[in-house]
């Protein structure tokens, strides 16, 4: 199946600011895809162009088989949650779903469920919007953009505001939708979401895809941290791929780069009380990217 998503050589300006710089990006059906990045990096720019409310100044956009900027039938098929939803405060939150559900010209199969998942109940739904928190605002963003089941989720920073039980249930929610096949690109600053969450990964800056690929293979780019716990203090420490950060006593630290085989092997022949060895976390792959992007 071909992709649903596809951003190639993407560039947009906005006077003498380039928001994108000839970015690709795709996405394919059935995939969750994490789109990372500090503000200003290009990712709302990016997700506008993808729902057809902004037009690019080169490269080329396909989305679900068109041009979102151009066909209609691309834009019903699509839901999207931007990063600072408007919403009409005088509606009740049924009444705004309903609007929603009447411009997407689909029906809320999915309303529901979303709603159980969200814990927004009848009662909330009744209330005029503009009595929302932040949270239930955001809540009711994610219900309208997943509501009528659309191909293609576009969700701009979903899980802010969100509080923790929320923010399981969106998960929930969104594997559920990747589990019967429809694809959904979104940005988060919840790293441990986009961990929990997605397929692959791909990381912008200043309007330029700077890594792409999934959790694993960007960790392996980055270092495991070896701790050792001797039981000569003295005894002497060679062990493959790996570069000593601190030794103090019998403690050691190390960073290992490579195959964990060769090092499970080693470590087998020396004299240890404890040893320890850290995998990658995300929010460390993503301090990594930015840092070396920050000092280059």
């Amino acid at each position: 199946m071909s992709d649903v998503v596809q951003l190639r050589g993407v560039s947009k300006r906005f006077g003498d600011f380039t928001a994108l710089d000839g970015i690709d990006l795709t996405v394919s059906p059935g995939e969750i895809r994490g789109f990372l990045g500090p503000n200003g990096a290009g990712k709302t720019t990016a997700m506008r162009i993808l729902v057809g409310l902004l037009q690019t100044d080169g490269g080329s956009v396909e989305v679900l088989g068109g041009d979102p900027w151009r066909d209609h039938r691309v834009r019903a098929d699509l839901g999207f949650l931007p990063s600072d939803p408007g919403l009409y405060g005088r509606m009740r939150g049924t009444e705004l779903l309903d609007h929603f559900a009447a411009l997407s010209q689909r029906e809320p199969v999915l309303r529901e469920r979303a709603c159980a998942l969200l814990r927004m109940d009848a009662s909330d739904l009744a209330r005029p919007v503009r009595t929302y928190s932040k949270g239930m605002r955001q809540k009711i963003g994610v219900l309208q953009a997943v509501q009528h089941d659309p191909t293609l989720l576009i969700l701009d920073e979903p899980g802010e505001g969100l509080d923790p039980l929320v923010l399981a249930g969106l998960v929930e929610l969104l594997r559920d939708r990747r589990d019967a096949g429809r694809s959904i690109l979104f940005s988060s600053h919840v790293l441990a979401e986009v961990a929990a969450l997605c397929d692959r990964v791909t990381m912008i800056r200043n309007g330029r895809i700077i890594g792409e690929g999934t959790i694993a293979e960007l960790s392996d780019q980055q270092a495991r941290t070896v701790i050792l716990q001797l039981v000569d203090a003295a005894a002497p420490v060679e062990l493959p791929g790996c570069t000593l950060i601190d030794r103090t006593g019998s403690r050691v630290t190390l960073a290992h780069h490579g195959e964990v085989r060769p090092l499970l092997t080693a470590l087998a022949a020396l004299d240890l009380h404890d040893v320890r060895i850290e995998e990658v976390s995300l929010d460390e792959v993503f301090m990594d990217y930015y840092r070396d992007e920050a000092t280059a």
